[in-house]
């Protein structure tokens, strides 16, 4: 299997993982960007059920919105510009995840920041304030909107689009998919803390070494040993509650 086709192997895997988890349902995406190239692979329009996405069903856009590669006669993905936009602002990200995930969502339309509050190496994705995109709440499908997000968003892995959604870049698939799914806990914790009082905090130096270890694009064993796992066994993640 060749690199590319490697990639987009791994881009499906976490469009689906994103739909198994509860992040987005069809108005979702994860792109990555193809090394050397300005180009990057991305689901197409109309959208296909997330937990159906396979690597053949991806299209390649380049940055101008164009599509570059595909099968069948399909459409771009109206929101192609946040993809697009954060590519071009910043050469070392490699991957971008767009959803609309509910708790992290409500944290941001209440102007609420998300804290680091539960393990440090599950914490890393906000171990920085979170920033809000708040003057534009529709959705991104001008460039002009593009490079407002990629303006917003700066050194930062992740951003609220007020009343939308969430973006997060990294430098790979798997680190954009795994901030995505730690950050969505990390936002339940901390509403669900802010009910009953003021949450605890873990300290930079305990956040430290998770922080690194993601700049670095190190990806986590949980990914090969978990994760891709439970692409294949998705009842593993229904929610279990004690029943005494």
């Amino acid at each position: 299997m060749s690199a590319i086709e490697e990639l987009r192997e791994t881009v499906a895997l976490s469009t689906r993982l994103l739909y198994r988890t509860g992040l987005a349902t069809t108005r979702g995406h994860t792109s990555a960007r193809i090394e050397g190239t300005e180009t990057f692979i991305i689901k197409p329009w109309p959208h296909i059920q997330m937990h159906r996405v396979e690597a053949g069903d991806l299209i390649v856009m380049d940055f101008e919105g164009n599509i570059v590669g595909a099968s069948g006669k399909i459409t771009r993905v109206s929101e192609w510009p946040i993809h697009a936009e954060i590519y071009r602002a910043f050469p070392d990200v490699g991957s971008i995840v767009h959803t609309h995930q509910r708790w992290a969502t409500m944290l941001g339309i209440a102007g609420r920041t998300i804290l680091p509050v539960v393990g440090a190496e599950l914490a890393a994705p906000v171990a920085e304030a979170v920033p809000v995109l708040d003057e534009d709440k529709s959705l991104i499908r001008s460039v002009e909107q593009g490079k407002l997000v990629a303006r917003r968003m700066k050194d930062a892995s992740a951003l609220h689009l007020q009343n939308h959604g969430m973006v997060f870049a990294a430098p790979n698939v798997e680190i954009a998919t795994l901030d995505a799914l730690q950050t969505e806990y990390q936002a339940e914790m901390t509403w669900r803390a802010l009910l009953i009082g003021e949450p605890g905090t873990i300290p930079p130096l305990d956040l430290r070494s998770g922080v690194e270890s993601r700049a670095a694009g190190v990806v986590p064993e949980a990914w090969e040993r978990y994760w891709k796992w439970v692409d294949r066994h998705p009842e593993a993640l229904h929610r279990r509650t004690a029943d005494i």
